[in-house]
Formats: C-alpha cells, structure tokens, sequence
C-alpha cells in the first residue's frame, strides 16, 4: 500500500519505519499511479488490530442474561478505525484486505464506561458541595494524599488546568479590532441609550466594584467584562433575567490582543493509532463537554447569595491565575441565543475603557503601563454604535401530568 494513501500523521508515522520500495495493491486494483514508498499490508493490519483492542472488546455488556450493546464486525470495527485516516479512494479496498488479515471470528463492541462517567459526575457533585458549604479554600496537600477538604477541591481545579494547556488546542487569540457587544436594559431604555451615548464607557462597561453583583465567572464586588460576539446574542443575555423589552447596546473594539480559552470549539481529537500514555490531567479533555455544561449554568438574579455560582467562581479563579502561559478570559456558548458565544474578560477596572476622542488620565496611563508594559487602553467603544434593541420571548405552554390519588399517597410515603 502506498504511503501517500494514509493521511492520519499518527500511522503514517508508525508505518514509516516499514516503507519500502514496492508495488501498490490498491492502485493496481483501482488503476492509479501514485507511486512512492509502500508498506506491507500485513504491518497495517497489526496496528489496527492494536487500535481494535484499545477502542473494542469482544464481552460486550450483559444484563439480565441479555447482550445489550449492539455488535460490530471485523470488517465494520477496521472501516470504523480507517475512515478518514485512508484516502476516500482507497478506503474500501484497504478495510477489506486488512480485515481478512485480521481474520478474528469474534464480535466486537463498542464499550461503555459507566462506571467512569458516574466517576465523573460524582467528582463534580463532591467539588460543588464541598465549596458550597464547606469551604472555598484550595490548598497543596500536605502529604501524599490530599486529606481535607481545600486539600481536595485543590487536587481537583489542578487537574483541570489541562484544558488551559498549550497540547490541548483550546486557547486562542482575540486579535487586535475585534468587535466585542456588550448590552442593558433598564424601564427607561430611551433614557438608558441618552447616558450610554454620552458616557458610554461608563454606562456599557462592567459595574464599579461596590454594584458588581455575582454572576457565573465573577463574586460579588469582583467586576468583569462579559461581552458577545454580536449584538443580538448580548442584548438575549441580558433580556434573560430582566423584564424589560428593550436592551441598549454597544461595540467595544479591542485595541490590544489578549489570549482565551475558547469552550466553544470542538476538542481536537486523539488518533486511534496514537499509543503514547495520557499525560497528567489529560483524562479531563474527554469529559470537555461535561464541564463546559456545568461551567455555563444560567444566573438566576433572585437577589439570594448566589451560593450556586460559588464552583465556578473558583474555577474561574483557578484559569485566572494559574493558567501557563497566562489567559486574559473564557470564551463560553450562549444558552439564550442559538449559535451565540460570549467571553468573560478579566478586566474589570474602568480603566481599560476608553470612548473614542476621549483619552483616559495620566494616571490611569501610567497605571495601564505597569500592568500591562503599554499605556494604551484595552477596549475603545464609539458613541456611533450605541442602539437601542427590541427584545421579543416566547413563552411555551403544556400540560402537566393530569393528577391522580397516587400522587397523594406518594406524597404521603414520602414524608413518613
């Protein structure tokens, strides 16, 4: 087989050291002449019998004496692990000639990890109580073994740096210019849209410190910038505990590019043929979505202690400050606005923000260049842009179960 028909930089590697000169069988058969270095078909056929083993068994899951898993043939799992590591028209070929090489007689299934899920969401649920309503400190454990509970909630946010990290594909730049949306909404919009034109920096930008109220990524007096990528999804989030029908808007444009992690994109994924060992943390990558769906519950103004958003303050906390190299914020999906995304920048201070033809002081000049190296400012926004936004929801209605006397003696089993 030629070399040039696989296309997963894994295998071509681990193949690599087999090529020879040679005649390929595929373009023989289908009458191409690509040409090159070749491997035996036999070396292939090991590799992906390799895969096979680590993706695939042959017990299945049984209960109650019944396979419950749907099975796979030989010829399915080869198919299965080739598509799109073998060029389209060499595929077919390739899967039937490896697949007789493998010649195993067995079914295969596709496991489940019930055990490792559950795992999952039982670490999630302990780490939420814990900080909670035990407590928010993280501390280093002191011996082997993390013993207390800020010994452990650290072992856990630790383990999750992974998705900060470089191998991890997540982080990426927002580049200079980029377009960041940032709304609100009050009873008087009209005169909302008159203050955000004339001060719209102070209007639009994040709440002072004294009026920052908690949200997912920020506690309370700690101010962030939330922002969207457009308009309409920024004006959603806002329109989602609020009810007022109008949302004032406007366009901050980044003057500096800054570093995020973006949980919005789909995780890279591992190669079948990759046989290295996971590195320390790596096993959290594959529970992404998982905590990308905790990290981005809604907030529920109820004017409560938002005690519920205290695990992801932390966590937030945690990218914040430990991340290597540094993120400047978290790019998240919108749950109010189909295909929406918003970001938390942590940039809180209204010094960052400057509206054009207004420069900031000298002092916060000076303040931006100790931090940062340059005294420029990190989000400019234009007067122009401000806009007032018409806000419509819709409301779903459906009946509930109809009540029958069950329900009381339900009710009843359960308070005895």
């Amino acid at each position: 087989m030629c070399l040039a028909h696989i296309t997963d930089p894994v295998l071509l590697r681990r193949v690599n050291r087999y090529a020879e000169d040679g005649r390929c069988t595929l373009c023989a058969r289908n009458k191409l002449a690509v040409g090159g270095p070749v491997v035996n078909l036999s070396r292939l056929a090991e590799l992906v019998d390799e895969a096979a083993a680590q993706c695939y068994n042959h017990h299945g899951q049984i209960f109650d004496g019944e396979q419950i898993l749907e099975s796979k043939t030989t010829e399915e799992v080869v198919e299965n692990l080739l598509d799109g590591c073998v060029t389209s028209e060499a595929l077919d070929l390739a899967c039937e000639l490896v697949a007789r090489l493998i010649s195993e007689e067995l079914d295969w299934f596709e496991p489940y990890d019930m055990d490792y899920e559950a795992g999952v969401e039982f670490e999630w649920n302990d780490f939420e109580q814990s900080v909670k309503h035990e407590s928010r400190l993280l501390s280093t454990p002191a011996g082997s073994k993390a013993e207390t509970v800020p010994e452990k909630n650290y072992e856990f946010v630790r383990s999750l740096l992974v998705l900060a990290a470089e191998h991890a594909g997540l982080t990426k730049p927002l580049a200079r210019g980029m377009r960041l949306h940032r709304a609100r909404t009050e009873r008087d919009s009209r005169k909302l849209e008159r203050d955000a034109r004339d001060s719209p920096e102070a209007v639009l930008g994040p709440a002072p410190e004294d009026r920052a109220s908690a949200g997912r990524m920020n506690a309370q007096g700690v101010p962030m910038f939330y922002a969207a990528f457009d308009a309409e999804t920024a004006c959603a989030e806002v329109a989602s505990h609020s009810p007022y029908d109008e949302a004032v808007a406007g366009t901050f444009i980044l003057q500096q590019p800054l570093r995020v992690l973006d949980l919005t994109q789909s995780l890279p994924l591992r190669s079948v043929f990759d046989n290295s060992s996971l590195g320390e943390g790596d096993h959290r990558l594959a529970s992404l979505g998982y905590y990308v769906q905790r990290i981005t519950q809604p907030v529920i103004l109820d004017g409560n202690h938002p005690v519920d958003y205290a695990p992801t303050q932390v966590l937030t906390d945690v990218f914040r400050y430990w991340a290597d190299p540094p993120i400047d914020g978290i790019i998240y999906p919108s749950l109010v606005s189909k295909g929406g995304k918003n970001v938390v920048l942590f940039f809180g201070n209204p010094r960052w923000f400057e509206r054009v033809g207004k420069p900031s002081s000298r002092f916060e000049r000076f303040e931006r260049g100790l931090e940062r190296g340059t005294s420029g400012p990190l989000f400019v926004i234009d007067p122009k842009t401000v806009r007032r936004y018409s806000v419509d929801r819709d409301i779903a209605v459906r009946k509930s179960r109809a009540w029958s006397p069950q329900d009381d003696n339900a009710m009843n089993a359960d308070s005895i």
